[in-house]
């Protein structure tokens, strides 16, 4: 061998050895990258779930709300809504027939 294989050797070498560091360096990066990426898309999925679970929650209450306001509207409507059973029936001449009293008392005739 001759003086300068042996320095070149050790150059080659040791540029070898930089260029494998160097692409190592680069393969973590671009790991960590994925893994970031990854983790972002898996809040933004969380996110998405919880705003959809929370848009169910306030759907599902404003339908039981509606029902309930329903339900006392009907309610309020059939009590105000006697009709003619609950008008009292006369003509011009008075209620038509026997008062309905019962047996004479001592304060009474």
């Amino acid at each position: 061998m001759s003086g300068f294989e042996v320095p070149l050797a050790i150059a080659l070498a040791g540029g070898l050895g930089a260029g494998a560091a160097v692409y190592s360096s680069n393969q973590q990066a671009s790991q960590a990258r994925q893994a970031q990426e990854q983790s972002m898309a898996a809040q933004a999925n969380l996110e998405k779930q919880f705003t959809d679970r929370q848009a169910n929650e306030e759907s599902a209450q404003n339908a039981i709300e509606t029902r309930d306001a329903a339900q006392r509207r009907q309610k309020n409507l059939a009590i105000g809504a006697g009709g003619r059973q609950d008008t009292i029936l006369t003509g011009p001449l008075g209620v038509a027939g026997e008062p309905a009293t019962g047996n004479k008392t001592l304060l009474g005739t």
